[in-house]
């Protein structure tokens, strides 16, 4: 009977026969090829199963009255014997002894079924290597990250880049540290999403974000990664506050990802010390680690050291903060100089070479590419020159590489990637009069003026505190122009130890009660708001405490008579606001500041009002300010005129920090000290404080400006040169043409094998309406069994629909257009996009690797005009798929103790980028010599064709009974055809391997590798001869060795045979019409 072990090491070999019996031992015989020994294995009968094969399971059957191997589909299985359809109609029940079912292992080599006469029709020949090609070379383009091609995201070459550079390294602990807005979700849902296809779900990965981040990050997964059945199974996504989930989750966690990381490392909570060790702890033994922030190190040393050491603890030690802010300042002088590298300073670029020699004479590398970019500036060349950006391009490449803090930071500054975020176009400022606003600035200047002569008379130091405050306090709720609640502060005012003056604070909370706040306030956003609606601007409206924006929404709604979005992280209804361009207003509150991504079209951010810390302002701009937003982000500003400290704020974040027509984020170490700084001031000093803040600030000598310069010297050192454009260039032609994919594609998994396919016609789309694939068991049946379809496939299926247990067994839909999966309504919907790396391609991808039919074709080709032996002239065909060899570099992870799941996939894509998978194809005579000629190749190569043409030639596929007509030909090599064709398979190879271009190629390829291995271990030594610790001398010395066994692997690739074909060519009619035999 068959079987199948349901665990343990032999589950993968899929079904076997049992041959015999000792006590729990059984012999499980599987079956590859008709002429290969069998392979027999002795399992447990506790962890067997017994196997009712399913309808169309390809069954192979060795029929002793013709002496030949003949192969069927399962009509049904009777248990000791089996209904078997084979070809032309001929039904025979044959004993389980008697058939044979391939195991699940891969075809290495179709030769033995070509030298069996074991052949498909041409035709599966010809779609097949259509659907394997174009795989092929999908994998080629994107370098072997299966992740990439097939996730509903824009293909943009520093994300490229970013991913590439990770999924090559056997080593994946790295900081994506992009600036904010340029996509490090989407670099790390690729990443996610690899880890997921590497080890086929076997994995536990932890997301650790923010909780305003989590539904975000949920959404993202799900609607543009296709991870949704992965969320709560192998992929968890927790709050950073949850410590009790992490902390259950982190011992089996075998990805770490952790978003934000610099919240992780400032929580000076105890709660939030201990959450950090414990992560810290466990990241040691955790596979892949990525962090995600755009955090600045310098006025950040603690912090940053913190993020580092859970990427490499033992270079970067806790202990070693003081050396660690050592390294950061001392970088400063080197930031500088490499700030100077630009062709804007052309002519003054020998001063700086010179500082470079001097501060470096050991760094080989760094010595030659400032050699090289001295004799480019030394012919005096234009400040357009090519030459000359690309010489001052690998220079300022390898410093980075080099002196970077981490060689594992991985950051792209806006300015070098050009249109990808807008730009911010600054601030409109709408000022109104507000009467009860005017009286409560005027409470709030009486309580402070009193409070703060009498404490400089007799004031302690805490009481200074105290007032300070309770003043602060007052300003902050003030500023929130909440709807009127006249207990506001009452919890304040019953604290009789920080406040003096209870009747002056009885005056600013009756004047806090006051309705005119909000509704003079709201009454100016309407009328500001009403030529903005009217232009069809979409409004994003920001406000601090919900039940104020609950009650602005509403205003809103009823004032304007519009529909208005109100954001609930708890519910989906607002997202229409992104979705649907009918949909003007959305009002945020506070909680909408972090996580929110609302970038594209034409959006405005209104802020209903200012909190007095200056990176919340920041994070609210950076919802709309993201990668793959729309137009430049405009700002509207309230601002009450009868308030002069709001005036001197609006002037403050506009003049000096200029947060309106910039980024500042990489300010926010300074804000956050000069928000510190700014609270005693304010109550000193009232509005005068920020008065003298801006001035201070303000201008390109001002001290924000010189914060700025200094971090940006220092990330320059940092970051990453603007990518290389080729990168995507193959990428983005391959996945443009998606009509070829769909044609490639369709061939084999439509008209071949028989899926269904069903139009989603509620889902229009120009140009590509998303389909759903059927697996049909009526008429026309899918020729592959249910069972391996839905084991290959089940991540592809509409579990929805229930399709696992219908007779209609339905995938997701799905479009091969990108343009189409990227829309609103497609994404909405969950459209899978058809591309190398999605579950339903690669499940039908295996089971194309494990079934025979395309990979040996044989056929008569009628020719009428062919010159050549009277009788017949026959040609083999060999397809051969060649990629780096990397079964050695398999060896040194072992070596290095680093053989784990992550580091051999790593190195296989490595390889990939090495040499880029291709086909090549031999076609040798019967004396197996290869064919050289032109027009006979172009004969051969003729797609095979059963009508005549207009010369009359046409072909027959030679089927086992046209096997039998052709052997009464009597063609001598018949009579030795295995032999022949195994030896026509050794010099297919050998012709392949002795070919001048390919060797010209291979030479090129190992000659790029090298290039590439020069500079990263260039690199590598500098840092080692730095270190402080062997971790980078460890590093050294294993990518010399991998870098070398791979350079190898290029010289001499993996060779494999993927398609096998004979062709015999005649001008003979007569043999034709007997070949023929009236079939």
């Amino acid at each position: 009977m068959f079987v199948q072990s349901n665990g343990g090491q032999y589950a993968s070999l899929g079904i076997g026969k049992l041959i015999a019996r000792k006590g729990s031992i059984c012999s499980v015989e599987y079956f590859d090829a008709p002429t290969a020994e069998p392979i027999i294995h002795q399992i447990e009968s506790g962890s067997l199963q017994r196997v009712t094969l399913a309808g169309q399971t390809r069954l192979y059957h060795f029929d002793e009255a013709v002496g030949t191997w003949e192969i069927g589909r399962l009509l049904d299985d009777h248990g000791d014997s089996q209904l078997v359809q084979f070809p032309n109609g001929k039904a025979k029940h044959l004993k389980v002894e008697a058939v044979f079912v391939r195991w699940a292992r891969a075809i290495e080599d179709p030769t033995p079924f070509l030298a069996n006469r074991i052949n498909e029709s041409p035709r599966f020949s010809d779609s097949r290597s259509a659907f394997v090609r174009s795989q092929t070379r999908q994998r080629a383009a994107s370098m072997g990250m299966s992740a990439l091609l097939a996730s509903a995201i824009e293909l943009e070459a520093h994300q490229v880049e970013v991913v590439r550079r990770i999924l090559q390294d056997p080593v994946q602990r790295y900081m994506l540290a992009d600036e904010v807005g340029l996509g490090k979700t989407i670099e790390a849902g690729v990443i996610i999403r690899q880890c997921i296809l590497d080890t086929q779900q076997k994995c536990s990965i932890l997301v650790i974000a923010p909780a305003a981040l989590v539904a975000q990050w949920r959404r993202e997964l799900a609607n543009k990664f296709f991870l949704g059945r992965c969320l709560d199974q192998s992929l968890h996504i927790v709050a950073l506050d949850d410590y009790g989930r992490i902390r259950a989750l982190l011992p089996g966690a075998t990805m770490l990802v952790i978003d934000e990381a610099h919240h992780l490392t400032g929580q000076k909570t105890g709660m939030g010390d201990r959450i950090y060790a414990d992560i810290a702890a466990a990241s040691r033994s955790i596979d892949r680690v990525l962090l995600l922030s755009a955090t600045p190190a310098l006025h950040n040393e603690r912090g940053f050291l913190e993020m580092l050491h859970l990427l490499d603890p033992t270079v970067y030690r806790l202990d070693g903060e003081e050396s660690f802010r050592r390294k950061v300042e001392s970088r400063q002088a080197l930031a500088e100089i490499v700030a100077g590298l630009t062709i804007e300073n052309a002519l003054y670029l020998d001063y700086t070479i010179e500082q470079l020699v001097t501060l470096f004479p050991h760094d080989e590398l760094l010595l030659e590419h400032a050699g090289d970019l001295r004799i480019v500036i030394d012919t005096m060349p234009d400040p357009d020159d090519p030459v000359l950006a690309e010489a001052i391009g690998r220079l300022h490449a390898h410093l980075s590489e080099v002196y970077r803090l981490h060689r594992r930071i991985l950051r792209h500054r806006r300015r070098n990637i050009g249109g990808l975020t807008p730009e911010r176009c600054g601030a409109e400022v709408v000022r109104y009069r507000s009467i009860d606003r005017a009286a409560l600035t005027a409470a709030l200047e009486d309580w402070r003026f009193d409070e703060a002569v009498k404490l400089d008379a007799e004031g302690s130091e805490k009481l200074w505190g105290d007032r300070t405050r309770v003043f602060w306090t007052l300003l902050d709720y003030a500023s929130r122009y909440a709807i009127a609640d006249r207990q506001i502060i009452l919890p304040i005012g019953g604290e009789a130890a920080m406040i003096d003056n209870h009747e002056r604070l009885a005056t600013i909370n009756r004047c806090l009660g006051r309705d005119g706040l909000f509704e003079d306030r709201a009454q100016a956003l309407l009328e500001a708001l009403t030529p903005l609606v009217r232009s069809r601007v979409q409004c994003v409206v920001f406000c601090s405490d919900p039940p104020t924006a609950d009650a602005l929404a509403q205003r809103i709604r009823d004032g304007l008579k519009i529909v208005v979005d109100r954001h609930d992280a708890g519910h989906d209804a607002w997202t229409m606001f992104v979705e649907a361009d009918d949909h003007p207003v959305l009002v945020c509150d506070r909680r909408a500041e972090e996580g929110l991504n609302l970038q594209g079209g034409k959006k405005v951010v209104v802020h209903y009002d200012l909190p007095l810390n200056p990176n919340r302002i920041e994070q609210r701009l950076g919802r709309v300010d993201r990668y793959g937003s729309g137009e430049a982000v405009r700002s509207l500003v309230l601002a009450c005129e009868d308030d002069p400290l709001e005036v001197a704020w609006i002037g403050y974040l506009d003049t000096a920090l200029q947060v309106f027509n910039r980024s500042v984020a990489s300010l926010q170490y300074l804000i956050e000290q000069t928000v510190r700084e700014i609270e005693p001031a304010l109550f000193t000093d009232g509005a005068e404080a920020i008065v003298d803040l801006t001035a201070s600030g303000a201008g390109d000598k001002g001290s924000i400006a010189r914060e700025i310069k200094s971090i940006d010297q220092q990330d320059a050192l940092d970051a990453l040169g603007a990518p290389a454009t080729d990168m995507v260039d193959e990428l983005s032609e391959v996945d443009a043409d998606w009509q070829s994919l769909e044609s490639d594609t369709a061939a084999w998994l439509e008209r071949t094998l028989q899926l269904g396919r069903s139009d989603e016609a509620r889902l229009p789309a120009a140009g590509a309406v998303p389909f759903r694939y059927i697996y049909s068991t009526s008429n026309p049946q899918t020729l592959i069994s249910l069972p391996e379809f839905l084991a290959q496939c089940a991540d592809a299926l509409d579990l929805v629909l229930g399709s696992r247990g219908g007779r209609a067994v339905r995938t997701i839909p799905y479009t091969f257009r990108r343009r189409t999966a990227l829309s609103r309504v497609e994404r909405a919907n969950g459209i899978g996009l058809l591309r190398y790396g999605d579950p339903l391609i690669s499940g039908m991808a295996a089971l194309t690797d494990a079934d025979d039919r395309g990979r040996a074709f044989a056929m008569w080709r009628f020719v009428p005009n062919h010159i050549g032996d009277p009788l017949a002239d026959f040609y083999f065909r060999f397809d051969f798929i060649l990629e780096a060899d990397t079964t050695a570099v398999m060896g040194v992870l072992s070596a290095h103790g680093r053989d784990t799941s992550a580091a051999q996939a790593a190195v296989r894509r490595r390889g990939d980028m090495a040499l880029a998978p291709f086909y090549r194809s031999i076609w040798l005579d019967r004396e197996l010599n290869p064919v050289q000629d032109m027009a006979l190749l172009a004969h051969l190569g003729r797609p095979y064709n059963v009508k005549p043409d207009r010369s009359g030639a046409f072909d027959l596929n030679l089927n086992p009974k046209r096997w039998q007509h052709l052997l009464q030909l009597q063609l001598p090599e018949l009579s030795y055809w295995r032999e022949l064709c195994v030896k026509a398979r050794s010099v297919a190879e050998d012709v392949l391997r002795a070919d001048p271009e390919l060797i010209a190629s291979l030479n090129r390829a190992e000659h790029r590798a090298a290039r590439v291995d020069q500079g990263r271990l260039g690199q590598l030594r500098v840092r080692a001869r730095t270190a402080t610790t062997e971790g980078e001398n460890d590093e050294l010395a294993f990518e010399e060795e991998l870098a070398a066994k791979l350079r190898a692997g290029v010289r001499v690739p993996r060779v494999r045979l993927d398609t096998i074909g004979a062709v015999f060519i005649s001008a003979s009619r007569p043999a034709t019409d007997q070949i023929s035999g009236g079939i």
